[in-house]
């Protein structure tokens, strides 16, 4: 009972609103509520500060925070501890991850995993970059998959792989059949643009600019299954690592055409995660099993 108390009350900290809490927990916002004002009592002070666009946490909240997911880790631990005990996996991982792979690699890599352990519950949420970072160092996720780029001191990155972003074109555009091509050239024609992809979009960007070709963007979005259709259709070039478009490119129906004369192309996949914090046995597993995947999936690419 105390585990889930403090459970509520960390998605209602984090979320900033009891309405965005229950629908994260699915549980009904009266009986969230209940729940924290209940803890507020219990404990004798305010817990959040009721503002007109949401909760804020007073010092209190904070300090209080600071032990629930203290204790919340060390519950999951010793869930995790006495599932091993009994020679099974059991717990939930929690993954975020760059938004490519979630087309193929780690749906199969979940149910690889499943068969395997079929105790193990995955949340699995998506983000740019910064997202992935942040919420693997301030422990809203157990591991992430992202670029081993920079990430924050109490992070490592483990079991990283070549995974260099190329120009995705259709099979019959232009520059499909070329060895390797530049920004430049890829300038030359309609751009396929995601946002919210930080450092990769901005990278793209200050190196168009600097070679001054800005391009025709003739789409931006932040979802690779909106960009892909238009890719194939040959309407312009794309910049993604091959890791989400396995399917596409194995068919043909896609061509990842070498970037040369910049970063871009030697850019590192790997799995984030924490360099302090314990994980559970199932996350761990997870991580070898993502570690071995990547590496397999690097190899058939070669």
């Amino acid at each position: 009972m105390h585990a889930a108390i403090l459970k509520y009350f960390c998605a209602v900290a984090r979320a900033g609103s009891i309405r965005k809490a229950s629908e994260e927990l699915h549980v009904a916002t009266s009986a969230l509520s209940r729940q924290i004002q209940k803890l507020e009592e219990e404990l004798g002070t305010q817990l959040f500060e009721r503002l007109p666009k949401g909760l804020r946490l007073t010092r209190a909240g904070e300090e209080v925070l600071r032990h629930a997911d203290s204790t919340l880790l060390e519950f999951d631990l010793l869930k995790s501890e006495i599932a091993a005990l009994r020679g099974i996996q059991s717990g939930q991982v929690r993954i975020v991850s760059l938004d490519s792979l979630l087309v193929k690699f780690l749906p199969e890599q979940i149910l690889a995993f499943h068969k395997a352990h079929p105790g193990v519950e995955f949340r699995v949420q998506s983000g740019a970059h910064g997202r992935v970072t942040t919420m693997v160092a301030e422990g809203d996720a157990d591991l992430g998959i992202t670029f081993n780029i920079s990430h924050p001191d109490d992070t490592k990155i483990v079991h990283d792989v070549a995974m260099p972003l190329m120009a995705m074109v259709s099979k019959s555009h232009p520059l499909a059949s070329k060895s390797s091509v530049t920004l430049s050239e890829c300038a030359q024609y309609n751009l396929l643009l995601q946002m919210d992809t930080e450092p990769i979009r901005t990278l793209i960007d200050v190196e168009l600019s600097v070679l001054q070709r800005s391009g025709r963007i003739l789409v931006t979005s932040n979802h690779l299954t909106m960009l892909l259709p238009m890719v194939k259709s040959g309407l312009g070039v794309a910049f993604y690592t091959p890791i989400g478009m396995l399917d596409e490119l194995a068919a043909g129906d896609v061509v990842g055409v070498p970037l040369e004369g910049t970063k871009l192309g030697a850019l590192r996949l790997g799995v984030l995660v924490p360099r302090r914090r314990q994980m559970t046995h199932a996350a761990q597993a997870m991580m070898e099993q993502l570690g071995t995947a990547l590496a397999e999936l690097e190899q058939s690419m070669h």
